[in-house]
């Protein structure tokens, strides 16, 4: 049977490409570029947790191993403002402590 449209994205993350080749690439990438190049954009340092695909892979293998289309993201902004951008929307800037918008 097959899985309904809403439900493939929810498949297992091995069954999506991320396995333990993805895992130690992954690795390797962190390693190289460990901090978050969002916060870096916004002035600040943040250790990176997520390898990011730039482009969306959407299972194009090609651009899944492509380390150009990498980047180094803290979960926060992996989590937050990738998704909002992926979806054609627009980030809100944020507001600092003396009430004016950062960055």
């Amino acid at each position: 049977m097959n899985k309904p449209s809403w439900d493939i994205d929810r498949s297992k993350t091995s069954d999506r490409g991320y396995g333990w080749q993805w895992q130690k690439a992954r690795r390797v990438h962190l390693m190289q570029q460990p901090l978050c190049v969002m916060c870096k954009a916004e002035g600040r340092v943040t250790a990176a947790t997520v390898v990011d695909h730039i482009t969306p892979h959407k299972g194009d293998d090609t651009l899944f191993w492509d380390t150009n289309n990498w980047q180094s993201l803290c979960a926060t902004h992996h989590s937050r403002d990738k998704q909002v951008i992926e979806r054609g929307g627009t980030l809100k800037p944020r507001i600092g402590l003396d009430g004016w918008p950062e960055g």
